[in-house]
């Protein structure tokens, strides 16, 4: 007998995918329309170049005053002799685009559909209507706040990645109720894992492949934030893995492990200390092996305890301090869920003890600022 909880969730499945209909029908129009109008409706404001043949796809949201942290990470770029094409979704104001002008190649104003993904797609092929061939191409956004350092060595480790394909983090694949179970019944293949989408390099040879002008060809921008993340972020590096390219990153669950396997019990002690959890169980078990007293054992405990929210967490939101120690990446996230709050709130306790250094004034006090909002 087919057990109740599984016909339950496949009739939540079928239902979504119905609701599902009408969207699909509509933004088949909307992308059709899109196309045919798009190069009319997107403003392209020309600014001053750098050096060489890298190039940066900036992709930013920003419909009121542009906030510091923007110039910061354009300004990074440029030192790095990057020409960046900055994608806004959505009308800039005047001020914000003559602030931009100064560090930008090119400013592109698109109308708001499709996600970054669809920025992204649009700078894209706007490079390949210029005839562009980039050296080095990074494609990123402002969901992330970077750098943190302004002399950060992060793009030059990356650039210098043995893979075809680098970026700041790989993830595990988000695994739904039938996935887990599937994966169950058959541990044939290691779970896949992404490019988290919002920093990406690549170089020429990837740039002309078919692969990614194929994928860049037929991506299908939505304005559904699951279905962008779905053929977006995760179809891009499965679409890329497929075609035979190697990926890999700077911060990874599986390094992040390993390093915690042979750090001493000090290290693990500040690792606690600002710690984030999203869910209870979690955080009780940190609160008992902080009051608890002991030597080897403990000392296990917590390593033990550490690689199990890594396993089952995102490792760089529930450990900000440790994966700085070890990753150096120089980023924070500014998504709005619960752990990432708490991570922001730890971030900016070890900023404040100097057991985290940062140099980019505009992004640390919008850090404190949106720490200060959430905690209201």
């Amino acid at each position: 007998m087919i057990p109740g909880w599984k016909i339950k969730r496949e009739a939540h499945r079928l239902l979504d995918q119905i609701a599902s209909i009408p969207r699909k029908i509509l933004e088949m129009s909307d992308r059709k329309r899109y196309d045919a109008e798009r190069w009319e409706k997107i403003s392209v404001t020309e600014g001053r170049g750098a050096p060489g043949d890298k190039f940066a796809i900036f992709l930013i949201y920003q419909p009121g005053p542009l906030p510091g942290s923007v110039l910061e990470t354009c300004e990074y770029f440029c030192r790095h002799d990057y020409n960046i094409v900055l994608v806004s979704n959505g009308t800039l104001p005047d001020a914000s685009r003559e602030r931009l002008n100064a560090c930008c190649r090119y400013i592109l104003e698109r109308p708001n559909f499709g996600y970054d993904f669809g920025g992204y797609r649009d700078g894209i092929h706007f490079l390949l209507g210029k005839a562009v061939s980039p050296s080095d191409l990074v494609i990123l956004n402002d969901s992330i706040w970077f750098p943190m350092v302004a002399g950060s060595a992060v793009l030059p480790r990356i650039e210098s990645l043995q893979s075809d394909i680098g970026g700041l983090l790989m993830s595990p694949r988000r695994i739904g109720k039938l996935r887990k179970v599937t994966r169950l019944l058959s541990r044939r293949k290691p779970p896949f894992e992404f490019l988290e989408s919002y920093f990406i390099h690549l170089r020429r040879p990837i740039w002309e492949s078919t692969a990614f002008r194929d994928y860049w060809q037929t991506y299908e921008q939505s304005s559904s934030k699951a279905v962008t993340v779905k053929k977006g972020e995760l179809g891009f590096s499965q679409a890329m893995a497929a075609a035979g390219f190697s990926l890999d990153a700077l911060l990874r669950r599986d390094l992040f492990i390993e390093d915690i396997r042979k750090r001493p019990e000090s290290f693990l002690d500040k690792t606690l200390k600002y710690a984030a959890y999203s869910d209870a169980p979690f955080r009780e078990a940190a609160k008992d092996l902080a009051s608890g007293k002991g030597g080897a054992e403990l000392c296990e405990r917590k390593r033990a305890h550490v690689i199990a929210v890594a396993l089952r967490r995102r490792v760089n939101s529930s450990f900000c301090w440790a994966t700085e120690e070890i990753f150096a990446t120089h980023f924070i996230k500014k998504h709005n869920g619960f752990l990432f709050q708490k991570s922001r709130e730890k971030y900016i306790e070890a900023v404040d003890a100097g057991d985290i250094v940062v140099d980019a004034p505009a992004a640390l006090e919008e850090i404190r600022q949106r720490v200060a909002r959430d905690k209201k």
